[in-house]
């Protein structure tokens, strides 16, 4: 991975693009790139920084069911855009002690 900083903030935008709409399609394509990207970073993660991986996880569960695709738990998707949120604040924290 070339830029994991660059991924995050492509997440970050991709859930707030999805949030504003309510388009299956636009979801779909969002959901895809996230897990994409989320993928690659699990993996720059788990050789850089693997106290990063609960971070990893609730990105990954919680932008999937905000977008549709996995079980929200009876919480409203506002609810899992504040907690993927809060993990890619996670994220970047653990991206700046990695450039220290």
């Amino acid at each position: 991975m070339n830029n994991p900083k660059q991924s995050v903030e492509k997440i970050e935008e991709l859930l707030k693009a999805a949030r504003e709409t309510n388009s299956l399609f636009a979801h779909a394509a969002a959901f895809a790139a996230i897990t994409a990207l989320v993928d690659k970073l699990d993996r720059y993660f788990k050789e850089k920084a693997v106290d990063a991986d609960e971070n990893v996880e609730r990105l990954r569960s919680h932008s999937a069911a905000m977008l549709g695709y996995d079980i929200t738990n009876g919480h409203s998707i506002k609810q899992h855009y504040v907690w993927a949120l809060d993990a890619i604040s996670g994220l970047n924290d653990a991206l700046s002690r990695l450039r220290n």
